[in-house]
């Protein structure tokens, strides 16, 4: 894992953060067009780019590790709930504990993950990304609902899961990457082409909605909250170090370990605030912590895979 090439991967994410800041005070982008620029990440760009990973010829992986990554993501996703639960224990905030739970458990694999990943593993890791994002999808979809609803339960009494919440474009894609991937159909370049292209928008695209997203917080009140600063130090300084030491005693290939932890270290996902308002949680704080854990997140992911390195390779 080269340390530069994290540096500079996360400084050019974060430039086109502040281009889309830009963008959104001088009123290019704004919340209604962020909110129809997120779903067409989410149900388009995104899903064609996993697809691409599969379908190029470069992409060509060894089925063992998509094996692998299958059960080190299901692993990852059913200890970080336990791992969440024990820390909001003991944390000292009476409200909004299911919402604490979401922001230690779901990080923006999709938005910042999948760049991130691109850049340091290249274009064939992202079959591997896509594996996580689905895993990411099946816990969100259900245990993310039922613990942000449970911070309002008289509001949210009527909150069921169903089949079709498990319908999404992510999840969807993640299966037909894995069933093209294994069966070794093969596409001609005209279907190839379209849906490369199309998944390369998500990146850029990403960032710069991220960008106008903290661009509609009031920055004075981001930053005197000593909530969401003593919380996102704990998510960005302490659960890494929990987070390697599991790495390190589980997952014996550099490879495979080196990837799990990129992941793990991904801010507070964007996903947060939208789960808060549609269930009545504290949509300001789930705002406050992707802004904060987003900035910082621009100096620990590249500290901590320096430490990482240092340490665990």
């Amino acid at each position: 894992m080269d340390i530069s090439i994290i540096i500079n991967q996360m400084l050019i994410l974060f430039i086109i953060m502040g281009i889309g800041y830009l963008l959104n005070k001088t009123h290019i982008l704004g919340p209604h067009i962020d909110g129809y620029l997120t779903k067409f990440i989410i149900h388009c760009t995104m899903p064609a780019m996993v697809l691409a990973s599969v379908l190029t010829k470069e992409s060509a992986t060894d089925k063992k590790t998509v094996l692998e990554f299958l059960l080190i993501s299901v692993v990852m996703y059913l200890l970080l709930p336990l791992i969440a639960f024990i820390i909001v224990k003991f944390l000292p905030f009476k409200s909004n504990k299911g919402l604490y739970q979401f922001m230690i458990i779901f990080g923006n694999v999709g938005f910042m993950g999948f760049p991130l990943i691109n850049a340091l593993f290249g274009e064939s890791a992202i079959l591997y990304a896509g594996v996580f994002n689905m895993i990411f999808n099946f816990m969100a979809y259900s245990y993310g609902i039922l613990i942000v609803a449970g911070d309002n339960s008289n509001a949210n009494k009527d909150v069921k899961l169903t089949a079709k919440l498990f319908l999404s474009p992510g999840i969807l894609s993640a299966f037909l990457a894995l069933l093209i991937y294994f069966s070794g159909i093969k596409f001609p370049e005209v279907i190839n082409s379209p849906i490369t292209l199309i998944g390369n928008i998500t990146s850029p695209l990403a960032m710069l909605i991220i960008g106008s997203t903290l661009a509609n917080m009031d920055l004075k009140k981001v930053f005197t909250d000593v909530k969401v600063y003593s919380f996102c130090l704990l998510r960005g300084l302490v659960l890494p170090a929990i987070y390697m030491g599991l790495i390190m005693l589980f997952i014996k290939d550099d490879y495979l370990a080196e990837f799990t932890f990129i992941m793990a270290l991904m801010p507070v996902a964007n996903t947060s605030v939208l789960y808060a308002k549609e269930y009545s949680s504290d949509e300001g704080l789930a705002a406050k912590c992707v802004f904060i854990s987003t900035v910082l997140s621009i100096i620990t992911i590249p500290l901590w895979a320096f430490i990482f390195q240092s340490v665990a390779l």
